[in-house]
């Protein structure tokens, strides 16, 4: 069972990446955030799940560890696959965290693929599944990514973040920690 790999990123395809490790190419599907960052002739490192049919092996991967939790607990309810659950994540942990712990049914059902049942069947499985301080984290590295694209160095966003106070999504972390940068 494969459950990391670190290495080059040699191709990008539509859904997924070639990571080349001692000669050796791996096609590894991501999320689409994640596949976003990849750029061909960076090193980049993921936590996979190796998924087993009978005529193919497939290697999804995720660039945190509680992303690839998540994968795995949607694969968890009845009718979603690999390809569905990557679909779902495409929204981004945080966002997905965030529907089911709310019971937002429809933000699910918004993903391509994925209908009005099968939503409803994810938020029902999972609700008890997903804790608010998982979110919480999440919010953080996402608001943390950001405000890094926006110039600001890692210091300087992990300051910010600290002192933001009664934020519930990774948007109003941004926000706030904006408005401390700025009276700086």
């Amino acid at each position: 069972m494969i459950a990391y790999l670190k290495g080059q990123v040699r191709m990008r395809g539509k859904d997924s990446v070639v990571v080349v490790i001692d000669n050796v190419g791996y096609e590894v599907f991501l999320p689409a955030l994640a596949l976003e960052k990849a750029k061909v002739g960076e090193e980049r490192e993921f936590f996979t799940h190796e998924y087993l049919r009978e005529n193919a092996r497939e290697l999804y991967g995720f660039p945190t560890k509680e992303e690839l939790g998540l994968f795995r607990d949607l694969m968890k309810v009845s009718g979603v696959g690999p390809k569905m659950a990557l679909n779902v994540l495409s929204l981004g942990a945080s966002r997905v965290r965030e529907a089911i712990t709310k019971g937002d049914a429809g933000i699910l059902g918004s993903v391509s693929g994925v209908g009005k049942k099968t939503a409803q069947k994810i938020v029902l499985e999972l609700k008890g599944t997903i804790e608010m301080g998982d979110i919480s984290s999440q919010f953080t590295e996402e608001a943390l990514d950001a405000l890094r694209r926006l110039g600001y160095s890692q210091r300087e966003a992990s300051e910010a973040l600290s002192n933001v106070q009664d934020a519930e999504t990774t948007e109003e972390k941004i926000k706030a920690a904006l408005k401390i940068l700025g009276k700086r």
